[in-house]
């Protein structure tokens, strides 16, 4: 007897030698059981898969709408459930390099413009928003002096429910606690503690919320 295909299409990754797994809905009815334009919904789930093939983890719902740069080089992408990518005006990109790890969280979304660089670990929470123009880098990539040497990455945990607003920077190294808010055009180069306001360049707490 054949056997049951599960509910995710699972694919081998050529670039990383890992596998990959979609998490695909289970049928188009459960799209029209839920509010909203559902050809639009289904739509941009079927991009989410196309966009992201190069993603070593989709999870479920995941939608995205316009277009994503995916560079994986060697390194693992997972993006968790309900993740709403809205890149209808400007590409994001997410690029990570051997032995990278980069991991978003389920229910968070991502504006247009964002931009992703992982040579070590990025780590995303739950339900977080990200503003159109941010950068979240855990790397300087080079050397002032020595351009040719590409210093030792430096994790960036960022926790649940943050909001990054627009053209916000996130540097290497950098831990911001769980329902922290980032203003707009902020530069973070420090630890922000959770349930904090934090803004400027540098970031600093105004506000604790």
């Amino acid at each position: 007897m054949e056997s049951t295909p599960s509910s995710s299409a699972r694919f081998a990754s050529p670039d990383v030698g890992q596998r990959r797994t979609f998490g695909l809905p289970r049928a188009p009815s459960e799209y029209l059981a839920s509010p909203g334009p559902t050809l639009d919904k289904f739509r941009s789930a079927l991009n989410a898969r196309w966009q992201l093939r190069n993603c070593n983890h989709v999870g479920r719902w995941t939608r995205l709408s316009g277009r994503a740069i995916v560079l994986n080089r060697g390194g693992y992408i997972s993006i968790g459930e309900r993740v709403l990518l809205f890149f209808d005006y400007i590409p994001s990109i997410f690029a990570v390099f051997q032995g990278g790890r980069l991991e978003i969280g389920d229910r968070t979304s991502i504006n247009y413009g964002a931009d992703f660089a992982v040579t070590g670990l990025v780590k995303i929470g739950e339900d977080c928003g990200i503003g159109t123009h941010v950068i979240v880098m855990d790397n300087d990539f080079h050397e002032i002096g020595d351009r040719s040497r590409r210093p030792e990455p430096k994790p960036v945990v960022i926790g649940n429910r943050v909001w990054l607003a627009n053209r916000s920077t996130i540097l290497p190294g950098v831990t911001i606690g769980d329902d922290a808010i980032i203003g707009a055009g902020s530069v973070v180069m420090t630890d922000i503690p959770e349930r904090s306001l934090a803004m400027g360049n540098p970031a600093r707490v105004i506000k604790k919320l």
